[in-house]
């Protein structure tokens, strides 16, 4: 159950909460609403991350086409053109570990559900399955977070490196005219 301390009162409140039964339905049900919203907002950041790598991922290779052929356009390459090429490099190395495939938990299991609160020997109240859903969903978010920070900074390593690509292309160029 929910709650461990339930007293046999004509009110049937929790003593460890003071909420009424009746009424933590509800705010369990909330609680699943918030979570279920927490990790598809996640899920959307999460997406909203690769799809950008992808673009950065275009953005270093148009660059490293149209600019690193007018650099070398002459044959020679400097030091500069080796430090493009090598940005080109990173910015690819790190735009692929963010699109690289990961796990991810976004859902319950949905046989764990039915073996667990509904086919039980003594199914589960709809309260009791809001609320382990919700501890189930939180500790998932959780984990996910720490995998949507090594995006955000690996994301940010990819752009600073295309940044630095495009200037080195340009002291290429400069350099050989």
């Amino acid at each position: 159950m929910p709650c461990s301390t339930t007293t046999d009162s004509d009110l049937g409140e929790c003593n460890g909460c003071g909420v009424p039964d009746a009424d933590k339905d509800i705010l369990y049900k909330v609680a699943y609403e918030e979570a279920v919203r927490a990790l598809s907002e996640q899920q959307v950041a999460i997406d909203s991350f690769r799809t950008r790598a992808g673009l950065l991922l275009s953005a270093a290779a148009i660059t490293t086409s149209f600019l690193g052929a007018q650099a070398l356009d002459g044959g020679d390459s400097n030091i500069a053109t080796w430090l493009a090429m090598t940005a080109f490099v990173g910015v690819a190395v790190t735009s692929l570990a963010i699109l690289w495939p990961r796990r991810w938990e976004f859902t319950a299991n949905p046989r764990d559900v039915i073996q667990t609160y509904i086919e039980a020997v003594e199914p589960a109240p709809l309260d009791e399955l809001h609320r382990d859903l919700s501890l189930h969903m939180h500790n998932s978010y959780i984990e996910n977070r720490d995998g949507q920070e090594q995006l955000s900074v690996l994301f940010q390593v990819a752009s600073g490196l295309l940044t630095i690509e495009v200037i080195l292309w340009i002291i290429a160029i400069a350099s050989t005219a």
